[in-house]
């Protein structure tokens, strides 16, 4: 065989191999050809360029607005700290937004709380208040104390003791025939602390805390029968702590000079309200300091009943 033979091919082979190398040139050129045949498809992204740009727009207006928010945050949490309160007694569900702010509670603090009340709500216990957004523990503390509300914790002993109360006073066999410990109690109501005042029966911690802190927001107590006041005690209470309980004679009331105090020092007493309080000062304006304590009766809104209530802890002085 010679090596012709080796390029010899038939008509078959011939034409297989004419429309492999077509095939080859086609894959070759195809490249080069393929965008003029088939053009790219363009896409207009110049919406959606704009859709990004406003919401990286509104996201740098967000953290520029979280940034503000926060330092209003702690401006108002550093002017909490140097925070001076006019406290006196009060109710959450009564006072105005400027009643608020006479006590020296923040304006949106205020206005938070009228709002909540505005919306239908109300107050019934001291922790209530902390559902009203803006109120931190530390405010809450300081407003604690004179919020003339129960709180659940008390609500619960107050209806605790007023069982043992009732069950004390039916059983007057038990009395009769057995002499306890704190039978032979007698305490200084003026001068027991709340330890003392839980050696009575019928008197929890919670119940001796309540009279103690009344006693302190008065001045003393010239009278056994102001317990009565204080908030929780009933006749049935009362009767039955009445034996354990006297008033000692050499304590001195803390007075009030009406003559040089302020609204602040005045409405702190649970005796006057604000009222009152605006009454007293208005006159003594007019009519420059008063000469004695009696001469506060020439205001309307001070009667007698009032006048002996308040009496022994007011004074005039120079």
């Amino acid at each position: 065989m010679s090596w012709k033979d080796y390029f010899y091919f038939t008509k078959t082979e011939r034409n297989g191999i004419v429309v492999l190398v077509i095939l080859i040139i086609i894959i070759i050129l195809l490249p080069l050809f393929y965008p003029l045949l088939f053009p790219a498809r363009v896409y207009d992204f110049s919406e959606f360029d704009r859709k990004v740009d406003r919401y990286e727009q509104m996201l740098a207006e967000y953290r520029e607005a979280r940034i503000a928010i926060d330092a209003s945050y702690e401006r108002e949490a550093s002017s909490r700290i140097s925070l001076t309160l006019n406290l006196f007694p009060f109710d959450p569900n009564n006072l105005t937004r400027e009643e608020f702010l006479e006590i020296g509670i923040p304006e949106r603090v205020a206005g938070n709380i009228v709002n909540y009340r505005n919306a239908g709500g109300s107050f019934r216990f001291r922790e209530d208040l902390k559902r009203i957004y803006s109120i931190n523990d530390d405010l809450y503390y300081k407003l604690e104390n004179y919020i003339e509300l129960p709180s659940r914790e008390e609500q619960a002993t107050i209806r605790s003791e007023e069982r043992q109360a009732r069950q004390f006073a039916s059983d007057t066999t038990r009395r009769a025939t057995f002499q306890p410990v704190w039978a032979d109690v007698i305490i200084d109501i003026n001068r027991s602390d709340s330890t003392e005042w839980q050696k009575i029966r019928g008197i929890g911690p919670v119940f001796s805390r309540r009279i103690t802190s009344y006693r302190d927001l008065l001045g003393g107590f010239y009278s056994t029968s102001q317990l009565m006041e204080v908030f929780g005690m009933d006749s049935t209470r009362f009767e039955q702590i009445q034996p354990h309980i006297h008033l000692g004679d050499s304590l001195e009331l803390k007075r009030i000079n009406i003559n040089s105090s302020d609204f602040a020092t005045l409405i702190r007493h649970p005796y006057l309200d604000r009222n009152h309080v605006n009454s007293i000062l208005r006159m003594r304006d007019r009519h420059g300091n008063y000469n004695s304590t009696d001469e506060i009766l020439r205001s309307e809104l001070i009667d007698e009943v009032l006048y002996q209530k308040i009496a022994p802890y007011l004074m005039v002085s120079d």
